[in-house]
């Protein structure tokens, strides 16, 4: 390998480092569960490495741990714990809940699984409704990981095909319904409050088409995962198609809850308590003994990346194409939880926090974007994720990913050098694999469990509260304020927004 000592912001050579220690490549490594995590391709000394696991290093971690999963105060400005583990736990009790929070989460899980089980293989439901399209309504974290697990783990045998229903196109909608025959439709409305404005919208206009055509009979069609069952009965929902969960559960933590339920009716009650083992298996280890955690290494890792070497970004770029959505639910995952400039407390923060995420699917992304990575001014931390076996019978198609897998891997550490400048590339761009045997209910399941994990342990290092997000709330009481000028044409909020609220009026009546 070859390059320059030192790139911009005195970032060390990561060639030059693998080639004073050539054991970093089978030390910095991390193998727990199904998935090997390899971070020797970033510029961490492997001495600093080996630091991160010892004791003084751990135990504030392992308190912090500790704190999270025995249902303490760890969301401290809303004064809630955070127990979305035990959504996926065999014993829900062992997360210090009563038996009756512990039974009712089971039965939740029972619930939600016979209603996808059923809808999965076709059967009929309330005696006269078989549903063959499912529209899921719901956005952000109703959204973003359902959609992601339906897509990773949906292997073709479902009765039903799932159209998901987030951002207020109402040309899609218009379209989707013209091709849809009511009597086989289904809904399932997905927001723990059951008033976000995008998901009411849409499911209000679905609704109003279902009772044009079904009369009193449109409810039995549809189902709301939610925490706030009244909401969903008084929108016209009978109560036995109301699957809840606790409301303690974070909106993009809640994928484990009844949010799952049209990803489950997919993929099959089968895949989806698979799903739900893998991640349990997670939440053991890092409870258990969280250095030995992928959850704990990653943590660290992007820790110094953003922190001791200032960079402000990272890719996520997937060469499995079942977790092509992997980077947009990292989005929502990552930045919504640790995009803060405070601590906990409320004190201001003089440290990076989150990375601005990107990335996709892996050879998607090298006609496009991996130019900028090999040859632009600026260097990204990436994570590339891929499978050694493939899922289908094309295996060439497999074969190629992988080559293009390491390949990219190799070049964006180590560049390229030329006689030409044209063709040189610096390298020097950190990079993080991790790599599973097969994509499986089970080892997507510990995947989604590491990074929220990692989530939670950044907060810790970060000194954040990663379960809040007031930024976002902000914005929605901004839109109500400025809905509401749009609607009675008053005064907005603010000058700035007063100048557009007039431009959109006039320009909204001149047809």
């Amino acid at each position: 390998m070859s390059g320059p000592v030192l790139q911009k912001n005195n970032i060390p050579s990561i060639s030059s480092l693998f080639d004073q220690d050539s054991a970093r490549t089978t030390q910095m490594v991390i193998e727990s569960g199904d998935w090997r995590a390899d971070f020797s391709g970033t510029p961490v000394a492997s001495a600093d490495w080996r630091q991160w696991f010892e004791s003084d290093q751990v135990q504030p971690l392992a308190a912090a741990v500790h704190k999270l999963f025995s249902g303490q105060i760890v969301n401290l400005s809303e004064h809630q714990p955070a127990l979305h583990m035990a959504l996926r736990a065999a014993d829900p009790g062992l997360f210090d809940l009563d038996a009756a929070q512990s039974q009712s989460i089971l039965d939740t899980r029972n619930q939600l699984l016979q209603w996808a089980g059923q809808i999965f293989r076709g059967e009929t439901l309330h005696g006269e409704t078989t549903i063959r399209t499912l529209l899921h309504v719901g956005i952000g974290g109703s959204d973003l990981g359902p959609r992601l697990v339906a897509d990773a783990l949906d292997a073709g045998e479902s009765a039903v095909r799932v159209e998901w229903l987030a951002t207020l196109d109402g040309r899609r909608l218009q379209r989707l319904l013209n091709t849809l025959d009511p009597a086989t439709t289904g809904m399932v409305v997905a927001s723990k409050s059951f008033g976000t404005v995008e998901t009411r919208l849409q499911a209000e206009a679905i609704f109003d088409w279902m009772k044009s055509n079904l009369g009193d009979r449109a409810g039995y069609h549809c189902w709301a995962a939610t925490a706030n069952a009244d909401r969903a009965i008084e929108f016209g929902i009978p109560a036995e198609n109301i699957v809840a969960f606790p409301h303690w559960v974070g909106g993009r933590f809640s994928l484990w809850s009844s949010v799952g339920m049209s990803a489950a009716a997919l993929i099959g009650p089968d895949r989806w308590q698979a799903l739900l083992e893998g991640a349990a298996e997670v939440d053991q280890t890092v409870r258990n003994q969280p250095e030995a955690s992928v959850a704990f290494a990653l943590a660290r890792t992007l820790h110094a990346l953003r922190g001791e070497f200032s960079f402000g970004t990272l890719g996520v770029v997937s060469y499995e194409p079942g977790l092509r959505l992997l980077a947009e639910y990292l989005q929502q995952l990552i930045m919504e939880s640790l995009g803060k400039g405070v601590t906990a407390e409320g004190r201001p923060l003089q440290e990076h926090t989150t990375p601005l995420v990107f990335g996709g699917a892996g050879t998607d992304l090298q006609h496009s974007l991996f130019q900028a990575l090999h040859q632009g001014t600026d260097r990204h931390p990436m994570l590339l994720l891929g499978a050694a076996r493939p899922r289908h019978a094309f295996e060439a198609f497999h074969r190629e990913q992988l080559s293009h897998l390491l390949a990219q891997a190799s070049a964006l550490v180590s560049g390229v050098d030329s006689e030409d400048p044209q063709k040189q590339a610096p390298g020097n761009n950190p990079v993080m694999l991790m790599l599973t045997p097969e994509l499986t209910s089970n080892s997507l399941g510990q995947l989604l469990a590491t990074f929220e994990h990692a989530v939670y342990l950044l907060g810790c290092l970060w000194q954040i509260n990663p379960f809040d997000q007031w930024g976002v709330e902000d914005g929605k009481r901004r839109a109500g304020e400025i809905r509401k000028a749009l609607v009675e044409k008053i005064d907005g909020p603010d000058a700035f927004s007063q100048v557009l609220i007039d431009w959109v009026i006039q320009k909204g009546n001149s047809r």
